[in-house]
């Protein structure tokens, strides 16, 4: 299985290349091989044409051969010189000429003899005076000036195929390109910003497969839209029966003298207060999952997070924590208020209800250049290294938690902060816990 998965997992482009260089070194390879023959062939058939033109230049008087000399070397090199030689009638029925012997049974026409010292090309021609001749030439040197012009005809090819296996691979990696191309933005896209893929560029081939892709997204985006619809018109219709059942709690009470079943109302009156806020808090990452943002504005950091504080200090003062400022940077930024304010306000919360009784919440603004960076830090437990990515996670809470919560805080910040760009931190210190949200300032408009 390990062995099919590794095939099944090469390079489309690895295997095209591959495959197309290897046909093409193969046709390479036979190409060069019968271009090879057939240069040899011809530059032996050119020499052959020269001996027989020699041969063609005695016979018509154009060219002498008289003398009692039986034959004439046209050089004392014993490589480079042509033999001519006549046959006449010799007890031993040969001629010798430049240690060739020349048997006279011979007929006209090309023959290939091999000497006492190499071998021979011959032509022997019957002339119109009746004599006959014979003229030769070294195979060696005419061998070799005909491998030497077959080998060149070859040199143009064997500079062509590294060059065509190299133009493959490129225009191959080019027109896979899209798929690369498609890969990133299929990888970059999140259930918030999903969209079809482009069809621009692809090959028809290809086209098919992306359209299906396409559909897939299509259908996707409508189940995610349609569940992020559902938890907020849920809880948006739950908003209005917890609001008459706290003001009929809060009636209820005026009527009550029994201490215990005050004390039933009173943990009633707390249930609603936490399904509220569940409520609210349903709302908000319904929000926040839409991906729709709202228009910068121009806001000042202290009167925001003053505003939060003041809406948690209730519950603060309740537990007997000591919330404030830790560090404040004096300075109006133009972001999105609505969703710092929501990151705000559940970081402030989150830490206020996971620290124990009599413990202490920091919050500190710092301003940079690019950003603003809002920092909580308690006294409380913290949370195990392990945890830290799954605390992110909608609806978990940790085992040994004893605070009153829905696990959706830090949820609400996560994807605040991945639909605008911010960057949450949270990490653990030295007698506490400490979360960072970096959000980067919007352009001034």
């Amino acid at each position: 299985m390990v062995g099919r998965q590794g095939k099944q997992s090469r390079s489309l482009t690895l295997q095209l290349s591959a495959w197309i260089g290897s046909v093409i070194v193969a046709v390479g390879v036979l190409a060069c091989g019968f271009s090879f023959l057939f240069a040899y062939q011809e530059a032996r058939e050119l020499q052959d044409g020269q001996l027989k033109q020699i041969a063609a230049l005695i016979d018509s008087g154009a060219l002498a051969f008289t003398g009692s000399r039986p034959s004439i070397e046209s050089s004392q090199d014993p490589d480079v010189k042509v033999v001519i030689d006549r046959l006449r009638e010799a007890p031993s029925g040969v001629a010798r000429a430049a240690g060739l012997v020349i048997p006279r049974e011979l007929a006209d026409g090309f023959h290939d003899l091999t000497g006492s010292e190499q071998s021979w090309r011959v032509n022997i021609r019957t002339l119109h005076s009746g004599g006959r001749i014979a003229v030769a030439e070294p195979s060696a040197l005419r061998d070799e000036i005909a491998r030497d012009g077959a080998m060149r005809t070859l040199v143009p090819m064997l500079l062509l195929l590294p060059g065509l296996s190299i133009v493959v691979v490129v225009i191959v990696r080019t027109k896979l390109a899209p798929l690369t191309r498609l890969s990133a933005v299929v990888d970059r896209q999140t259930d918030a910003t999903v969209q079809p893929l482009s069809e621009e560029g692809i090959a028809a081939e290809v086209l098919p497969f992306v359209r299906s892709i396409n559909s897939l997204i299509t259908r996707l985006r409508d189940a995610i839209g349609q569940q992020r619809r559902f938890v907020a018109s849920a809880a948006h219709e739950l908003r209005s029966p917890l609001a008459a059942l706290s003001l009929q709690a809060g009636n209820l009470g005026a009527a009550i003298t029994s201490p215990d079943a005050r004390e039933r109302l009173l943990a009633l009156q707390a249930g609603l207060r936490r399904t509220h806020r569940l409520v609210e808090q349903l709302l908000a990452l319904a929000r926040s999952e839409q991906g729709t943002l709202e228009q910068p504005t121009t806001v000042s950091l202290r009167a925001m997070a003053t505003e939060v504080i003041n809406a948690t200090i209730g519950v603060a003062r309740e537990k007997d924590i000591d919330l404030g400022f830790e560090h404040f940077d004096e300075v109006d930024a133009v972001v999105d208020a609505s969703s710092v304010m929501v990151v705000l306000r559940n970081l402030v919360d989150n830490a206020v209800r996971y620290t124990p009784t009599g413990g202490r919440v920091d919050v500190s603004v710092v301003h940079a250049v690019d950003g603003v960076m809002f920092e909580v830090a308690d006294s409380g437990p913290g949370i195990p290294d392990g945890e830290l990515d799954r605390v992110l996670e909608p609806f978990y809470r940790l085992d040994h938690s004893i605070a009153s919560g829905s696990g959706l805080g830090l949820s609400i910040v996560s994807e605040i902060a991945r639909r605008t760009g911010g960057r949450l931190v949270l990490e653990n210190i030295e007698g506490g816990f400490r979360a960072r949200y970096f959000q980067p300032l919007c352009p001034n408009r």
